[in-house]
């Protein structure tokens, strides 16, 4: 599941996965919160994958490569929070193909990615 994490700037989505991340998680919480702020321009987004996190339903991975190819261009700022090997090396191999600046920071650096992304400007391309 998402939970949004509160105390960040109006262009800032910052969510934290928890449990096991469904494809209703996606299509009833994530997306539609995204797709709302995008509406707006551009934005940021702080994604924090903790301890409690237990993984992704098929479907859910599917959502997540479907939005992020849909909306590729939407993000100008990534924060990936986590200490998941696994998932900091996919991020690392698919960062030169984001749109916007992906930075990987670990659970202990929490404090530093909220500052990163909260101080991030955008950038007109």
């Amino acid at each position: 599941m998402f939970k949004f994490i509160d105390g960040l700037p109006q262009d800032v989505l910052a969510i934290e996965a928890t449990g096991k991340v469904t494809h209703d998680d996606y299509k009833s919480t994530l997306i539609p919160k995204a797709e709302a702020m995008m509406g707006k321009g551009p934005i940021k987004m702080l994604y924090v994958v903790g301890k409690e996190f237990t993984g992704f339903e098929v479907g859910a991975l599917w959502d997540d490569g479907a939005f992020g190819l849909r909306h590729w261009h939407d993000f100008s700022h990534i924060a990936v929070v986590t200490d998941l090997a696994w998932l900091r090396v996919m991020v690392g191999m698919l960062k030169p193909f984001f749109h916007g600046d992906v930075r990987l920071f670990s659970l202990a650096e929490l404090p530093t990615a909220r500052r990163w992304i909260t101080d991030s400007k955008r950038v007109s391309r």
